[in-house]
């Protein structure tokens, strides 16, 4: 399983994974699925499930929060969850 974080476009998108690699995170810039694009964007960011909390935290105080989060399993299928920073 892994995290498949969508960005509003593929700038955005690019934007994320510099600063989550610059964080130390790994991240995958790839296409999302025809099933998850919204509003055109058809890119999106992948991180392990072990890195989740700190990606996301980085990418909140860096003013570049993910439109949308799905977990992508093993078999290609997606589920969108949310993540809340309470």
């Amino acid at each position: 399983m892994r995290y498949l974080l969508m960005f509003r476009s593929l700038t955005y998108a690019q934007r994320g994974a510099r600063l989550l690699e610059r964080t130390g995170i790994t991240a995958t810039i790839t296409r999302m699925p025809r099933s998850a694009a919204v509003r055109g964007c058809s890119y999106g960011v992948l991180i392990s499930p072990a890195q989740y909390d700190r990606a996301m935290e980085a990418l909140s105080s860096g003013g570049l929060p993910p439109e949308r989060i799905y977990m992508r399993n093993a078999d290609g299928t997606l589920r969108e969850t949310d993540y809340d920073m309470a």
